[in-house]
């Protein structure tokens, strides 16, 4: 893996939270982040626990991009169930938390990529690894030439799921009023709310922005502002 990936503080590994794999990737990408799936902690807490109410906070915690929400909801689950608390503490909150995460762990919060490429190899698995090798190259060369050629007439510079967040942030952002402040920097309204948007920095308050790497209502609304009629070519 090492000669493919390089060891770098912007690579964030998600697995379930095993020891043996927390102390492979300790050892292999020391300067990596290490998140763990918040679906296997999510099960985990809800058999351990056995607190329907309890769960639905750790998800709505570990979705959570502002840490005040977060301590919201995790308050919550130290009043219900201190013993998960207690357990989720220990586990730390970098490893589980969108809020908390040091690292580039975009909207990635779960494993399934991981699961559906074990589901697609499931007979192959059993393999010996170099036609399991052969196999996957085989298969995703096929894959990746199938999205090619359903993409490569299309305008769109994102994968389908994206563009369709994107297009529904757009529409959220026609409704806000972005007031320019510095050169790269607007303070936008609407909701009810205030959020200051850097777009030379690429962040927002709302940390949307900072976190998942694709632009929130509040900066799209901030990049129509400073573009104008450019805005959709950018």
């Amino acid at each position: 893996m090492r000669s493919f990936v390089d060891d770098t503080d912007e690579l964030c590994i998600i697995s379930d939270s095993h020891p043996s794999i927390r102390k492979m990737i300790s050892t292999i990408y020391p300067a990596s982040h290490y998140g763990c799936c918040m679906r296997h902690l999510g099960e985990n807490i809800r058999n351990n626990f056995h607190n329907s109410k309890e769960v639905i906070h750790f998800y709505k915690a570990a979705k959570a991009y502002d840490r005040c929400e977060f301590n919201d909801h995790f308050n919550q689950i130290r009043d219900l169930v201190p013993t998960a608390a207690e357990t989720l503490e220990s586990i730390g909150f970098h490893t589980w938390s969108r809020a908390f995460c040091p690292g580039n762990r975009c909207n990635i919060m779960t494993s399934n990529i991981t699961e559906s490429v074990n589901s697609t190899f499931d007979v192959e698995r059993e393999f010996p690894i170099v036609a399991l090798f052969d196999e996957i190259n085989r298969r995703f060369a096929l894959l990746f030439h199938q999205r090619h050629m359903e993409l490569v007439i299309s305008a769109n510079r994102f994968v389908p799921s994206i563009e369709k967040d994107i297009s529904k942030y757009v529409n959220a952002g026609n409704k806000l009023l972005a007031h320019q402040i510095d050169n790269y920097k607007f303070s936008v309204t609407g909701h009810g709310d205030v959020a200051t948007v850097d777009l030379r920095r690429r962040t927002c308050t709302c940390r949307f922005f900072d976190l998942d790497k694709i632009p929130c209502p509040y900066a799209l609304a901030a990049l129509q502002a400073q573009y104008g009629a450019d805005f959709g070519n950018l």
